[in-house]
């Protein structure tokens, strides 16, 4: 069962009625935005805007819908800024820095890695004034490359997991690229442990696994986790990762308190 039937048997238990549709399924009559004979009130959209973009008359019904506020859609519109990964450059240039309070500089220092747009210009790293590219190949352990607008750990050279041949090639595919379309970020520590899994015949096994540990917030308030687990440097799915439960647990009390 996927994510979307799920999903759609938990709202309508709630008393939600609830349809998937495809985004070209849908329609504007000007006023409401309209599935199967019904009008929509809220629409939780997985769609990438990508595609939303590459198919605009397609997709127009749900962009009219909510040019016109005539429907909350979760996931909106406007995510698709901090989706692109310049934006860390953005959010960590020092010459940006007066865009930023005092606290939101204190936050940005504490937890957005270091990142540049690749190009051939001069830059800064903590303070310290460097030749970005010459930075890049010099630095190859502790940097990673990405392309800006993608997902799922596509395109994505580690830098310390990469030999200097291919790290040199990969500055050069940047390169060659649209000015923004590729990024270059600090290696973070990343915390593993080890977990245990089934290995052939029903025998438990322990393996070395990296943990990405993603909290849910909304408005504030934490409301879940995505928790994965990779046994490569990379805990996307579609990169080796798989998705795992988290629970919260109380510390064990003693008999003896």
């Amino acid at each position: 069962m996927s994510e979307f039937e799920i999903l759609k048997e938990r709202f309508e238990r709630m008393g939600i009625p609830t349809l998937i549709a495809d985004p070209r399924q849908l329609e504007w009559d000007g006023k409401s935005l309209v599935a199967e004979d019904k009008k929509i009130d809220l629409v939780y959209r997985r769609v990438l805007i990508n595609d939303i973009v590459a198919k605009p008359a397609e997709c127009s019904a749900l962009v009219k819908a909510y040019s016109a506020n005539a429907v909350c859609v979760a996931n909106n519109f406007r995510c698709k800024i901090p989706h692109v990964k310049t934006f860390f450059a953005v959010l960590t240039d020092e010459q940006n820095g007066a865009l930023f309070s005092h606290g939101e500089r204190e936050l940005i220092r504490n937890h957005i890695p270091w990142t540049r747009v690749v190009a051939d210009v001069g830059t800064a790293h903590y303070g310290q004034h460097i030749d970005l590219l010459a930075f890049i190949r010099r630095e190859r352990e502790n940097l990673v490359l990405k392309p800006s607008d993608e997902y799922g750990g596509s395109g994505v050279t580690l830098g310390w997991e990469t030999s200097e041949t291919t790290w040199d090639a990969a500055i050069e595919n940047a390169l060659s690229a649209k000015n923004g379309a590729w990024i270059v970020q600090e290696r973070i520590p990343i915390r593993r442990e080890l977990f245990p899994y089934i290995a052939d015949v029903g025998r438990v096994d322990y393996r070395d696994m990296l943990v990405d540990f993603a909290p849910y917030l909304f408005r504030g308030k934490l409301c879940g986790f995505l928790t994965r687990l990779s046994a490569t440097g990379l805990a996307n799915v579609t990169s080796g990762g798989g998705q795992v439960p988290a629970f919260r647990i109380s510390p064990r009390v003693s008999a003896a308190n």
